[in-house]
Parts: C-alpha cells; sequence; structure tokens
C-alpha cells in the first residue's frame, strides 16, 4: 500500500513540478488504485453498499464500481464518477484523488461552522444561567406573596371564629350591639375572600406541578 501511494504521489508532484512528461502506465494503474481506495473508504465511511451506492452514481449494477474500487480499471475511470462520488459522499475530489487525507469538503468552511456552534452555545448558556436566576428571583417574591396571602386567609378564619364566639357567649346583647351586623357580613366576606385565594393558590401548584411532570419548577431549570 505504501508503494501504491508513492507512486501515485510521484505522477501527481510531477505536474505540480511544472514536469510535462505523461505519467509513466505503471504509475497510471498505482494511481487509479490509489483512487478506487479512496472511493470505497468514502462508501463505506457512509455506510453504503456497494451495490446501493452503484445505483446512486448511476450504474445498473456493481460490476463497474467493483472494479474501479478494486483497481482494476486501470486509468479508466471517468471523471463523471468522480465528481458524483465527491458529492454522494460528502468527501472533497482532492481527497478522493489522493491529494489530501481530509474528507473535509471545505475544511475552513467546517472549522468556521465548529467556532460559531461553540460560540452559540456559550452564549446559550450565558442566556440559560440569566434566565434561571431571573426565575428563581420572581419564584421568592411569588413565594413571598403566597405566604402573606395564606396568612391572611388565616387571620381571616381566626376573625370569623373569633365573631361566633362572641355572637355564641353574647346572645341577647350580641343583637343590641350597634353596627354587629355589618361588622358580621364584613368579616363573613372577607374570610370567604381568603378561602377563595387558599383555594386558587393550590390550584395554580397543582396545575404547575401537572405541566411540569410532577417535577419541582425550580428543578426544571437545571438542564443537563
Amino acid at each position: 500500500m505504501e508503494q501504491v501511494e508513492a507512486a501515485a504521489n510521484a505522477a501527481v508532484g510531477r505536474k505540480r513540478r511544472g514536469g510535462r512528461g505523461v505519467p509513466s502506465r505503471q504509475e497510471q494503474v498505482l494511481l487509479a488504485c490509489k483512487v478506487g481506495e479512496r472511493l470505497r473508504e468514502a462508501r463505506e465511511m457512509q455506510g453504503y453498499s456497494q451495490v446501493k451506492a452503484a445505483q446512486l452514481l448511476g450504474y445498473a449494477n456493481s460490476t463497474k464500481l467493483a472494479k474501479i474500487e478494486g483497481g482494476r480499471d486501470s486509468s479508466q475511470i471517468p471523471l463523471w464518477v468522480v465528481k458524483r462520488a465527491a458529492l454522494l459522499y460528502d468527501v472533497s475530489i482532492d481527497y478522493l484523488l489522493g491529494n489530501t487525507e481530509s474528507m473535509e469538503v471545505d475544511e475552513r468552511r467546517c472549522h468556521a461552522a465548529r467556532d460559531t456552534i461553540i460560540l452559540m452555545r456559550e452564549e446559550w448558556e450565558r442566556h440559560r444561567w440569566r434566565d434561571m436566576l431571573v426565575t428563581r428571583e420572581v419564584q421568592e417574591r411569588v413565594e413571598a406573596v403566597e405566604e402573606m396571602a395564606m396568612l391572611m386567609a388565616q387571620q381571616l378564619q381566626e376573625a370569623q371564629d373569633a365573631l361566633s364566639r362572641v355572637e355564641e357567649l353574647n346572645p341577647r346583647r350580641w343583637e343590641n350591639v350597634k353596627g354587629g351586623a355589618r361588622l358580621q357580613s364584613a368579616v363573613e366576606r372577607a374570610a370567604a375572600t381568603g378561602r377563595t385565594a387558599e383555594s386558587k393558590l393550590k390550584r395554580l401548584h397543582r396545575e404547575a406541578r401537572a405541566a411540569a411532570g410532577g417535577v419541582q419548577p425550580e428543578l426544571e431549570l437545571v438542564y443537563t
């Protein structure tokens, strides 16, 4: 295999050095072997069978492709096959011809794409942590309001219970208290509002847990 690569590179190298000599028959054969080997490697990297690849390249069967990949077609490798194979296998023509070891179609473009993805991930991570901190701050404020609402509902219920106890201990006198009926109505309405608020808060928690699939909301912010 090393002899094949050396001869193929020598044939290509002659052109690079400005030589006008036509590669010898042996060099052409070795170069064809090199191209065939690269075609096979690229095909296998993409997971194509020889039969499937031959069909996609335009051959009726895999006989011709088998000869090309096996280096048995000498220098009779059609240029259109190399071009179609480069597109099908997503590799550069230079790779198929043995001019480079990189399969990348455009290495600089691929490097730029990878750098862009890295930067996007870093930016996404920064925004994720910012959103998490903001969400936690809002959550803490909502919890503080929730605690006050629950406490208010509890105290209003205690006030209603205390008022009922006063009525129970002073059944006759309470009827004579001026404004007593209005006070009773106000306390009852306030207690009812407190109970409604408490019920809505509990329902909100249930809906949040259901939406989160049973996971605590703050834990949803931790991504893996």
